[in-house]
């Protein structure tokens, strides 16, 4: 009992220092008058203490303790060797530090300050108390709701709902919360534009029109969707050299991403592959809304990762998110692994999954089975019927 109860308490301080850290990552992204230089330091040292604390009072497997050496060690020699970002680096102590600790906190904590967050910028910028920058596409409005960018609003509202429907639902059909998305996905894509993150928030409400438990084969049909998912995340990176750039093809897709496919295939004549990340400087649209000369700007997250991360990195993080998914398949959490196929296929087109800060996700994506299972115990399908068939053999 003093065990679970100082485990409790480790787990309790370790979200404190979370919850902190989530804070301060969103305010980063927000037009709030506060140096951006100081917070973003500020978030960078919270993260190292949440680390150090994990890896003084926790346990790690050995899986998890080879995983995290290789992401950690990688991520690091690109940083300090070939200048790469940092942020890949960060990113990788927050997987690992956050893989012990019990997922349901985790994903409660992040829904609770992401949404209150995510209430008090709107307000705040529709007061005209912050900026609500606003930029303009094709004759129409987007707004940023106090945050540096359209996307960058429309990309807290998915992760927001994302983790409440983890946490929350089992594999029956909701239809309430269905309802609840359809409407935020039609508000983000009528405010933002952000049309992928609007499809991706419709794709988690038709999710909550299926009733998993009902669906045979099911298993089956979420290992395929997760191969699905890591397909296209390869063919993502080299996209421009699978479409030839003078076909029907390659002009349609790149009109249908923004000229992504065309940036994309400068990407490949400037910068080469390798194993270790590398330094790519970047021109984006974000905190400013004037005209941005020699715009130039990676948008898809898996690409973001093979190029300035490096190909190691990009193994790493696919094996960390096909074992996370296939645990919650093993535990026949069939909603929420399909929630993480769409996290995965919206990062096809969006640099959020790969945005320090953004992916809200980060911290329970190398949680062990036994914690999954013990977290999820509620939602678990025949769980209860479990017990009490067992509670009946006891009796008789």
């Amino acid at each position: 009992m003093e065990i679970k109860k100082d485990q409790n308490l480790i787990d309790n301080i370790l979200v404190f220092f979370y919850s902190i850290n989530l804070i301060v990552g969103i305010l980063v992204h927000s037009t709030i008058g506060a140096s951006k230089p100081i917070l973003l330091n500020i978030q960078l040292v919270l993260i190292i203490i949440f680390f150090i604390l994990t890896v003084c009072f926790k346990r790690f497997t050995l899986e998890q303790l080879v995983v995290g050496f290789l992401g950690i060690s990688v991520t690091l020699l690109s940083w300090k060797t070939n200048g790469a970002d940092s942020e890949f680096f960060y990113m990788m102590l927050l997987i690992v530090g956050g893989s012990l600790i019990n997922p349901r906190k985790i994903l409660k904590c992040t829904a609770v300050i992401t949404t209150v967050m995510l209430i008090l910028l709107f307000s705040l910028s529709k007061i005209g108390v912050i900026q609500n920058l606003l930029f303009w596409r094709e004759g129409s409005m987007r707004q940023s709701f106090g945050t540096v960018y359209p996307l960058i609003f429309a990309a807290y509202v998915f992760y927001d709902i994302v983790v409440i429907s983890l946490n929350t639902f089992s594999n029956q059909a909701n239809l309430g919360w269905a309802g609840i998305v359809l409407a935020l996905a039609i508000f983000v894509n009528n405010t933002t534009e952000a049309r992928n993150d609007a499809l991706s928030l419709l794709a988690i409400a038709l999710i909550f029109c299926i009733n998993f438990s009902k669906i045979r084969n099911i298993a089956h049909l979420t290992k395929i969707g997760l191969i699905v998912a890591n397909i296209l995340a390869v063919i993502a990176v080299f996209i421009s050299k699978i479409i030839p750039n003078q076909s029907n093809l390659y002009y349609v897709l790149d009109k249908l991403f923004s000229s992504r496919v065309y940036l994309q295939s400068i990407l490949f004549n400037r910068y080469k592959i390798g194993i270790l990340g590398q330094d790519i400087p970047q021109i984006g649209l974000g905190g400013q809304t004037v005209n941005v000369q020699a715009y130039f700007y990676i948008d898809s997250s898996y690409t973001r990762i093979f190029f300035m991360g490096g190909i190691a990195l990009f193994i790493i993080l696919l094996y960390i998110l096909w074992k996370f998914v296939s645990q919650l398949i093993q535990l026949k959490l069939y909603r929420q692994a399909w929630i993480i196929i769409v996290v995965m296929l919206s990062a096809l087109t969006e640099d959020s999954f790969s945005s320090l800060g953004v992916n809200i996700l980060v911290p329970i994506l190398m949680c062990t089975k036994p914690m999954l299972e013990d977290s999820f115990s509620s939602l678990l399908v025949g769980r209860t019927n479990n017990r009490l068939i067992n509670l009946h053999r006891l009796l008789n």
